[in-house]
């Protein structure tokens, strides 16, 4: 059985380049969720062209956020549905926490069975916002605050009722300029901020919510 280890979050997929020199040492394969770096469905489709092997998955995350790790599963299932039964795929029930010193055994995965999870009837609509904030998760932001900044804005947002009703928050990639990091950017106003720190973050919600 190969192992595929795969970043479950924005942030993570930074750091795949560290995780896959350790994944080699182990034996594994590496992939992202989202971000950059090398897809999930794309390493998939390498490893159905290298054989027949069943493949392990297992989340790998560098943060607190295990929203993302449902994905892992959903995508998946996903590319089983579209590619037919190239692959056994099994997925580990718990994400791994930083870098792996070894690899987890997949006893206790579960194995998936190919189904359309990427479509819902509740996603065929844009959200009913007014604005969209994208918090930049660049290299730089990161360093500079960003994760901070992001969860500070989240938990403002949703405090005043505004997160995913009238407020769209949005991690993305450099958003640039990245001296002034870290940056949000509101859109449709097209306005760049930054530096933004926790401490500009109530000022900066009720302006949105006013």
């Amino acid at each position: 059985m190969r192992t595929l280890l795969v970043t479950l979050a924005l942030s993570d997929a930074a750091r795949w380049p560290e995780l896959a020199e350790v994944a080699d040492g182990l034996g594994a394969d590496v992939a992202v969720l989202q971000g950059e770096g090398p897809a999930l469905v794309n390493q998939l489709d390498e490893l159905a062209g290298l054989g027949s092997d069943p493949v392990h998955l297992v989340g790998v995350t560098f943060g607190d956020d295990l929203g993302p790790a449902s994905w892992l599963g959903r995508v998946a299932r996903w590319w089983l549905d579209s590619r037919g039964p190239l692959l056994e795929l099994w997925c580990s029930r718990r994400p791994l926490r930083g870098l792996p010193g070894e690899l987890p055994c997949p006893g206790e995965a579960r194995r998936l069975g190919p189904r359309d999870s990427l479509t819902n009837p509740n996603w065929e609509q844009p959200p009913p916002v007014s604005r969209q904030v994208l918090v930049c998760r660049g290299p730089r932001c990161n360093a500079k605050g960003a994760p901070e900044t992001q969860e500070a804005l989240s938990r403002a947002l949703a405090e005043a009722g505004a997160l995913d009703e009238s407020v769209l928050l949005t991690a993305t990639g450099c958003c640039y300029p990245c001296n002034r990091a870290p940056i949000v950017v509101v859109q449709p106003d097209m306005e760049w901020l930054g530096p933004v720190t926790p401490d500009d973050v109530p000022a900066l919600v009720k302006r949105l919510t006013r």
